[in-house]
C-alpha cells in the first residue's frame, strides 16, 4: 500500500512538472507571393465575409485565406469597416472606398477629390452611416447614405493640431495637442466627462467582443477599463514593467476575457482582463519572427493577426496545439518525442535533447545600510575624548577649559582653614581608555535576483547521431538510432549497443528488447539489476526487419521486405515460427498492427488483412488506399486524403483527430498524458502538443461567391447571371475564409443541367471552370465543409445562357417583318407605273434571297450535327431544294401581280 501511495505521489509530482511546460501559442505565418509587396502595414481590418484587409505602404492588401490581392494606392495608413461590411481606406492621397468598379474589379474608389486639402489622413472611424477621417488639421466626414464628403472640424490655435481619433463607449473622441481629449458632439468639441483622461494622450482604445468594455491605453503607460454602466477604473497588468520598458504600441481583445497588447520591442503580451495575469509573452524566442509589432487585429475566430517586418502572423491562443520547438537549445530535424516522468525528450538528427528548467537571474540594484565604526581614546579624568582631528580637537579644548574655570571659581568662595603643610604628592598620570563610535551610511549595490524559470533544451550526453525512436521500457527510457541503443538517465545516456539501429521493440511476451540492426540482424536484451544483458535470439529468425508488433494470441510478428514472420511465444519462450510470403517485395517500409483478433499490414501503400484459414495476406478494400502512413510510438497512423486515422479505437475516441487534418504532412505522432494528448511533429519541423479537450470550435466564416470571370472580363458576382453563349466560358470562385490551414475547408459543387450528382469533397473544388456552356438554364449548388464536418450551404445561383441575338425569337420576328414589308412593297411597285419595274424586280429577287437565307439560318441554328465543311455544304443544298417550292410560289405571285398591274 505504501508503495502504491508513493507511486501516486511521484506521478502527481511528474504531472505538475509537465504542466509547467505549457508550450507556446500556435502560430501561422503568411506573406504575399509577390516579393515586391512591402510588409510595412499600419492597420488590419476584417469585413463581414471574413476577408482581411491590410493598410500597406504599397496599397491595400486583401487576403481570403488563399489568395492575396493588391489594390494599389500610395501609402495607406488606416482602414475602417462599417457595420454593413464596406471597407474604407485613407492615407497620403486622401480617403476612399475599396469596392468593385464599373469593370467589376476590386479597386480604390476615391471620395476626397472634392476636398483639395484632404491629404495625409492617418486615422479613420466608422459608424452606422458616417465614416470619419482625420489629418493633423482637419476632421472629415463621409455620409454613406448621401455619399457626401465634408470637413467637420478644422484645427485652431486653441486646440492645436489633431493627434488621434477614438470611439469610447458610444461616442467619438478627438485628441488635440493643446486641448487634450475632446468629445465630438454633433458639430462641436465638448469636454469628455472623463477627467482622468482629459489631459492624457491616448495610444489605443479597443472595445471587447461583447461591446460592453473599452480598454484604454495612455501615453504615460497607464491602462483604464470603462465598463458599461460603471465608472472609469485603472487596470494594472501584472507585467506592467515589461510593457513599459518595451513601449506599448497597440492592442486588441481576443475574447471578453483575454487581451493582446503589442509593443515595439517585446512582442505581444497576452493578459487576463479580469486578474491582470500574464497568460503568454509571445516574442522572437516563442516563434514570432520579430518583436516590433506594427499592427494587431483580432479576427472573428479568436485569432490575432500581427503585422511585422517579415510579413504577417496569426496567433491562435485557443487552438488545441502548443508549440514546443521554440524553446532554446533544440538542434537538428525533429524525429521523435516522448514524455517520461515529467521530462520531455526529443530525438533529432543531431542527438537527444531534454526540456529542462533553468533559473533566470538578473542584476538588480538595491540600497543597503553600511555600518562604519571609529575608535577614540578617552581621558579617564574628565571623560573627554582626545582630539582626533582639528574640529574635534577644538571642541575638546573648549569643554576642558570651561570645566577648569568652574573649579577655580568654587575654590575662591570657600573659607580657607589653617594651612597645614604636607608633603606634596606626585601628580597622578592621566589615564585613557578606548571608545568605539558607529556611524551608518546608505550604499547602492547590485545582486543576482531570480527573475523567473525558463525552459531550455539540453543535450543528453553520451548519445550522438540520429535518434529516431524513444520507448519506455519497465520505467526506463530507451533511445535508439544510428548511434546505437541507449538507456536514458536524466541528461546522460548509457549504451546497450553501439551498432546502428533500424528499429526497436519491447516484447511483453518475451520480456525482452528486440533490436533490428543495419547489419540485418535481430538482437535481444533483457533488463537485470546490474543493467542490460544481451540474450540469445535464434539465428534462423535474424534478418532484415522493418517493424515488430504482437497480436492478442501471444504471437510476435516480424515485418520484412518480402515476407511476414509469425513467431509463437508461450511463457516467455519461443515455440515455433512461420514464414508468410507477401504479394511483392516492398519498396516502402512494411508496417503491421493487431486490432483485436485481426492482423493488418501496409505493403507498398496498400492494406492487407491476414486470412488465417489461408495462411496468407489478402488485400483489404474496406479502407481507401493510404496516401501517407507511418508507425510511431507503438501506434499506426494513416492519411486517406481527408483525415488522419488510427486503428486504435480507444485513442481515436480519446482525442479529436479531426484537428490533425490541419497538417496533411505529419512526420510523427505519439500519445501523451496517458493517451489524453498527442505529440505531433510535422514536415515543417514543428513540434506540437495536441490536447483536444482545450480546443474550441468557433463559428465558421460565411460561404460566398467571390468572383465570376469570363475570358474577356469579370462579371458581377450575383446569384442570378445571364450570359450569351459566346461568353459562356466562365470561372466561378467561391470562398469560405479560413486562416488556420489551406486544408481546413473542403468544397463540393453540383451544376444542375450538366451533372447528375455532387462532385467529391476537395480543397480545390471552390473553383469551378466551364470551358463552354450551351444555351439553357442551370443551377449552381455549392457547399463547404470544415474540419468537424459542419457543412455550410450557399444559396443557389441561377445561370442562364442565351444564344446570340441573331438566334433569338425577337430577331426572327424582326426578319419576318422585314421580309413581309419587302414583299408588300414589291407587289405595290409592280402594280405601279412602269418606271418602278426594275426596282420592283430587284426587291423581289432580294426578298427571295433573304428568305432562303433566313430559312437556312433557322435550320442551322436548330439542327446541331457534328459534321465536316463538305457535309455542311450538302446540308445547305438540301435546305435550298426544300425551300425551292416556296421560292417558286413567291416568284409566281409577284409576276402575276405585275401582269395584273399592267392590264
Amino acid at each position: 500500500m505504501k508503495k502504491h501511495l508513493l507511486a501516486l505521489v511521484f506521478v502527481g509530482f511528474a504531472c505538475q512538472l509537465v504542466l509547467g511546460q505549457t508550450g507556446h501559442y500556435f502560430l501561422s505565418h503568411y506573406k504575399p507571393e509577390n516579393d515586391n509587396v512591402s510588409y510595412l502595414s499600419f492597420d488590419i481590418r476584417q469585413d463581414n465575409n471574413g476577408i482581411l484587409y491590410f493598410a500597406n505602404r504599397s496599397g491595400v492588401l486583401q487576403f481570403d485565406g488563399r489568395t492575396w490581392t493588391m489594390v494599389p494606392i500610395i501609402g495607406v495608413y488606416s482602414l475602417a469597416v462599417t457595420p454593413a461590411g464596406e471597407v474604407y481606406a485613407s492615407g497620403i492621397t486622401g480617403f476612399g472606398k475599396i469596392g468593385l468598379n464599373e469593370l467589376n474589379e476590386l479597386s480604390y474608389i476615391p471620395l476626397s477629390d472634392s476636398l483639395p486639402k484632404a491629404r495625409n489622413i492617418f486615422a479613420s472611424l466608422a459608424n452606422e452611416n458616417v465614416v470619419y477621417f482625420l489629418s493633423e488639421s482637419q476632421l472629415y466626414e463621409y455620409n454613406t447614405d448621401t455619399h457626401v464628403s465634408r470637413i467637420l472640424f478644422t484645427a485652431n490655435i486653441t486646440h492645436g493640431n489633431f493627434t488621434s481619433l477614438f470611439r469610447i463607449g458610444s461616442s467619438q473622441y478627438l485628441n488635440t495637442e493643446n486641448g487634450g481629449l475632446k468629445k465630438i458632439q454633433e458639430e462641436n468639441l465638448m469636454a469628455t466627462g472623463l477627467p482622468q483622461l482629459q489631459k492624457k494622450e491616448l495610444v489605443f482604445v479597443e472595445r471587447s467582443p461583447d461591446q460592453k468594455t473599452d480598454l484604454i491605453a495612455t501615453g504615460d503607460n497607464h491602462f483604464f477599463m470603462l465598463k458599461e454602466g460603471q465608472p472609469l477604473r485603472r487596470f494594472q497588468p501584472n507585467d506592467s514593467l515589461y510593457l513599459i520598458s518595451n513601449v506599448v504600441a497597440n492592442g486588441t481583445w481576443v475574447t471578453d476575457k483575454l487581451l493582446a497588447i503589442g509593443t515595439l520591442r517585446g512582442g505581444i503580451v497576452f493578459v487576463d482582463s479580469e486578474t491582470g495575469k500574464t497568460e503568454e509573452i509571445l516574442n522572437y524566442h516563442a516563434g514570432l519572427p520579430d518583436n516590433e509589432i506594427y499592427a494587431l487585429h483580432s479576427d472573428g475566430r479568436q485569432g490575432v493577426w500581427v503585422a511585422h517586418d517579415y510579413g504577417f502572423t496569426r496567433v491562435a491562443p485557443f487552438l488545441p496545439f502548443r508549440t514546443y520547438n521554440h524553446y532554446p537549445g533544440l538542434a537538428g530535424n525533429l524525429l521523435c518525442v516522448q514524455s517520461f516522468f515529467g521530462q520531455v525528450y526529443v530525438g533529432t538528427t543531431l542527438g537527444l535533447f531534454c526540456l529542462s528548467k533553468e533559473e533566470m537571474f538578473v542584476d538588480q540594484a538595491y540600497t543597503t545600510t553600511q555600518t562604519k565604526t571609529e575608535t577614540f581614546n578617552v581621558d579617564v579624568q574628565d571623560n573627554l575624548p582626545l582630539p582626533q582631528d582639528e574640529v574635534k580637537q577644538s571642541e575638546h579644548k573648549k569643554r576642558k577649559f570651561g570645566f577648569m574655570n568652574i573649579l577655580k571659581k568654587k575654590k575662591k568662595e570657600e573659607v580657607a582653614p589653617a594651612p597645614v603643610i604636607q608633603t606634596p604628592k606626585a601628580a597622578p598620570k592621566p589615564s585613557t581608555k578606548s571608545i568605539s563610535k558607529t556611524t551608518k551610511t546608505q550604499v547602492r549595490k547590485t545582486r543576482k535576483v531570480l527573475s523567473g524559470i525558463e525552459y531550455v533544451y539540453k543535450p543528453v550526453t553520451g548519445i550522438y547521431g540520429k535518434v529516431d525512436q524513444l520507448i519506455p521500457v519497465e520505467n526506463k527510457l530507451i533511445a535508439a538510432g544510428v548511434g546505437g541503443v541507449f538507456e536514458v538517465n536524466g541528461l546522460s545516456g548509457t549504451p546497450l549497443s553501439r551498432e546502428p539501429v533500424r528499429t526497436i521493440f519491447f516484447s511483453r511476451n518475451l520480456k525482452e528488447l528486440l533490436v533490428s540492426t543495419y547489419n540485418d540482424e535481430i538482437k535481444t536484451f533483457r533488463s537485470e539489476k546490474k543493467g542490460w544483458k544481451q540474450t540469445n535470439f535464434p539465428d534462423t529468425l535474424s534478418a532484415y526487419a522493418d517493424y515488430f508488433f504482437e497480436d492478442n494470441l501471444q504471437n510476435l510478428w516480424i515485418c520484412e521486405r518480402d515476407r511476414m514472420v509469425r513467431v509463437g511465444v508461450e511463457e516467455g519462450e519461443i515455440l515455433d515460427a512461420d514464414s508468410i510470403p507477401l504479394p511483392s517485395v516492398s519498396v516502402d517500409r512494411t508496417v503491421g498492427l493487431s486490432n483485436g483478433q485481426e492482423v493488418y499490414l501496409t505493403h507498398n501503400g496498400a492494406f492487407y488483412h491476414y486470412a488465417s484459414f489461408k495462411n496468407q495476406f489478402v488485400k483489404y478494400d474496406s479502407f481507401a488506399a493510404a496516401k501517407k502512413y507511418f508507425a510511431s510510438a507503438g501506434y499506426f497512423w494513416f492519411y486517406d486524403g481527408h483525415k488522419w486515422r488510427t486503428f486504435d479505437s480507444k485513442l481515436q475516441a480519446a482525442v479529436k483527430t479531426e484537428w490533425l487534418s490541419l497538417f496533411p504532412d505529419i512526420r510523427y505522432l505519439g500519445p501523451a498524458d496517458q493517451g489524453k494528448s498527442l505529440w505531433v511533429i510535422t514536415a515543417d519541423n514543428e513540434l506540437y502538443k495536441f490536447t483536444s479537450e482545450q480546443g474550441q470550435v468557433p463559428e465558421s466564416n460565411p460561404l460566398f461567391l467571390k468572383e465570376v470571370r469570363s475570358l474577356e472580363h469579370q462579371l458581377s458576382p450575383t446569384t442570378s447571371l445571364l450570359v450569351e453563349e459566346g461568353e459562356s466560358a466562365l470561372t466561378f470562385k467561391f470562398m469560405q475564409p479560413e486562416y488556420i490551414s489551406l486544408e481546413a475547408v473542403e468544397y463540393r459543387y453540383w451544376v444542375q443541367g450538366i451533372h447528375k450528382a455532387w462532385s467529391d469533397w476537395s480543397t480545390l473544388n471552390n473553383v469551378i471552370i466551364f470551358s463552354y456552356l450551351p444555351t439553357g438554364k442551370y443551377k449552381v449548388l455549392v457547399e463547404a465543409k470544415e474540419l468537424f464536418g459542419r457543412v455550410t450551404k450557399l444559396d443557389n445561383i441561377d445561370l442562364e445562357v442565351v444564344p446570340p441575338y441573331w438566334k433569338r425569337t425577337w430577331f426572327y420576328a424582326l426578319e419576318l417583318l422585314v421580309f413581309g414589308s419587302l414583299v408588300v412593297l414589291s407587289l405595290r411597285l409592280n402594280v405601279a407605273k412602269s418606271r418602278y419595274r426594275y426596282l420592283s424586280r430587284f426587291l423581289s429577287a432580294l426578298t427571295i434571297v433573304l428568305f432562303i437565307q433566313f430559312i437556312q439560318t433557322i435550320a442551322t441554328a436548330n439542327i446541331t450535327l457534328k459534321s465536316t465543311p463538305v457535309a455542311d455544304f450538302f446540308i445547305q443544298v438540301v435546305i435550298a431544294l426544300l425551300v425551292l417550292p416556296v421560292e417558286e410560289f413567291l416568284r409566281t405571285r409577284i409576276v402575276k401581280a405585275g401582269n395584273e398591274g399592267k392590264s
